[in-house]
């Protein structure tokens, strides 16, 4: 019998607070004074400048999705109990368990909670600032100053419930429109993106918005000296300390917003089916019109401005390993189609001990003939404890290779599908160079990412053309040929005119119907694998939400999270699981037969 909510509990209860109220209860001195901030500029300001870096928190959190998503897509595999890893990686899937008291309860709410929640406070901030320079005819300073505020804040309120549709099956739709005290209904993910989506317009509508505003106000005020509009369109200016390190001009500002709905509006769909339904016509206009080089985080432990998750992940041993699944495809010596073709639970050979060795022209793998080779052109002949040990070139993102091959003193046992010699890599140097992890920096999005989402557009759409030099940007850099002349849908891995190479064609894929030997890979499967490597660990659940649209998660796999059991307490209704074979909400067998 499910036990009605007793307290403050869930979500829901934030918009309820008064209902919530203990005589006894004293007041904490160390929890933020919203109604305070709200009543004053620049309290109201300094929510909304927040916002992001609240959001950032939840995404890149040790305990929360983002280690369970990265195991369910393979991203990265986890032997380890730690976050849910080990629980989630495991094949044959078992579904999401949404009882009290489940191992991964408090990871799973997390996010739900702190998305919903960013929304309501966000909005608030809003309502307050839009309150403020309406009736109270008050200002953050200036027109610009409003303009930014404001569209600063419809961003972040898109930005919470965008995430929140990514993950989970259902949540609350919350926005300036929605009183404080108002419980909104539980709404499907779609709809929950569809209203995102319409916010991050209302972002960009503001922002281009700000030359209209000051001549309506010039009009309007003909007794005062007039404003000039270029001084108010720099005022619009988005500090680089909202999203630390990056200051963002109105058209910089723009461009990301649409970067942002390229990515939400694809990454949305559940299925196959779902990601051919999606507006790809808009997906390519947005895309287009986005940003032009990586958007780099600079990481500051002390201001708050973290990446644990990476950190830990680092650590490896048990915590970190490239799973053979995916990372195996860039193999052209044989061993992948080796690997493929004995069943999954023994191809960690006979002993449990062997693991996947692959030689590949990609150079984001480490090349060599043999382990030993591998290991010091990885630059990492040490323990991996050894801070110094880190891809070969510049401290930067683009350090190469993306994947080491470890010292074998440093191998670890896992499920025998898991096996490789491999472990990420490329962002080591960065999360591990100094204490505080200061002045580091970690993509928050790639060009690379929003271009592909472009050329999965034209595929889809039928101008595979448009795709080549979009895909060709990082795979020639990475020293594979250029895909012109391939083909090939989403469909069929195989179907269609194969990428260029021959017997070394990256990537090879498990050929159906039985995926137990190898084939060159089609257009699609080239854009896929660009995609993943480009896209490792940046952004949030980036393999988890793109593979489960390709179809390419293993069988079983949860395409959602259920709404967790406390928001479902908090509104009285019954809990529910997800995912498991032939469960609800859970992946058919794939495009790689996993």
């Amino acid at each position: 019998m499910k036990r009605l909510a007793t307290g403050c509990l869930g979500v829901a209860a934030v918009f309820a607070l008064a209902a919530c109220n203990d005589p006894l209860t004293v007041q904490n001195e160390n929890q933020p004074d919203i109604a305070g901030a709200l009543s004053t500029a620049a309290g109201i300001e300094q929510l909304i400048q927040t916002a992001y870096q609240t959001a950032h928190g939840i995404t890149t959190a040790n305990g929360n999705i983002t280690p369970q998503a990265n195991a369910l897509s393979l991203e990265s595999y986890g032997s380890v109990a730690n976050f849910g890893m080990g629980l989630r990686v495991s094949i044959p899937r078992s579904g999401i368990q949404n009882d009290r008291g489940n191992a991964t309860s408090l990871g799973t709410y997390a996010d739900f909670r702190g998305f919903q929640k960013l929304a309501r406070q966000t909005a608030n901030a809003l309502q307050a600032l839009d309150t403020l320079i309406g009736p109270k005819k008050g200002t953050l300073g200036s027109l610009g100053r409003n303009a930014r505020g404001r569209a600063f804040a419809f961003f972040n309120i898109a930005h919470a419930l965008a995430n929140t549709a990514l993950i989970y099956d259902s949540a609350a739709i919350i926005d300036q429109t929605v009183a404080p005290t108002t419980v909104p209904p539980l709404s499907n993910y779609d709809v929950v993106m569809t209203r995102a989506l319409a916010l991050f317009d209302s972002a960009i509508v503001v922002a281009n918005g700000i030359d209209a505003a000051v001549i309506a106000y010039n009009t309007a005020n003909p007794t005062l000296a007039p404003l000039v509009v270029a001084t108010e369109v720099a005022n619009f200016a988005i500090p680089s300390t909202w999203i630390n390190g990056n200051g963002f001009t109105r058209t910089q500002f723009v461009a990301f917003m649409r970067s942002f709905k390229a990515r939400f509006r694809a990454g949305v769909a559940r299925t196959p089916t779902e990601r051919a339904a999606v507006d790809w016509a808009a997906v390519i206009a947005d895309a287009t019109n986005g940003i032009t080089a990586d958007l780099l985080l600079a990481t500051d432990n002390s201001a708050g401005w973290t990446q644990a998750h990476l950190t830990q992940m680092y650590t490896y041993a048990g915590w970190h390993l490239a799973a053979a699944t995916y990372i195996g495809m860039a193999d052209t010596a044989g061993a992948y189609a080796a690997w493929l073709s004995v069943p999954l639970a023994q191809r960690a050979g006979p002993d449990g001990t062997q693991f996947l060795f692959i030689r590949t022209p990609d150079n984001r793998f480490p090349a060599g003939a043999t382990r030993a080779a591998q290991v010091t052109a990885s630059g990492c002949s040490t323990s991996n404890t050894n801070t110094a040990c880190a891809p070969s070139g510049s401290a930067t993102v683009l350090g190469r290779p993306y994947f080491r091959n470890r010292n074998s003193a440093d191998d670890t046992r896992g499920d025998p599908w898991a096996q490789s010699q491999y472990d990420h890599y490329r962002f080591r140097k960065l999360t591990l160079s100094n204490a505080n992890r200061t002045g580091q920096i970690w993509p928050i999005m790639t060009r690379a990412e929003i271009d592909l989402l472009a050329a999965e557009g034209y595929i889809r759409t039928g101008a595979p053309a448009s795709a080549y030099l979009l895909i060709d940007r990082s795979r020639t850099a990475a020293g594979l040929p250029s895909v012109v002349g391939a083909t090939g849908t989403f469909a069929d891995p195989v179907n269609g005119t194969p990428v260029p190479g021959l017997n070394a064609c990256v990537p090879k894929v498990p050929a159906p119907p039985a995926y137990n030997t190898v084939a060159c890979g089609n257009l699609a499967e080239a854009l896929k694998w660009e995609k993943r490597m480009e896209t490792l660990f940046t952004g949030y659940a980036q393999w988890y939400t793109d593979s489960r649209g390709w179809g390419d998660l293993p069988e079983g796999t949860a395409l959602n999270f259920p709404v967790p059991y406390q928001e479902m307490d908090a509104r009285s209704k019954p809990f529910y699981n997800l995912g498991g074979l032939g469960g609800p909400a859970s992946a058919a067998k794939g495009t790689y037969g996993f």
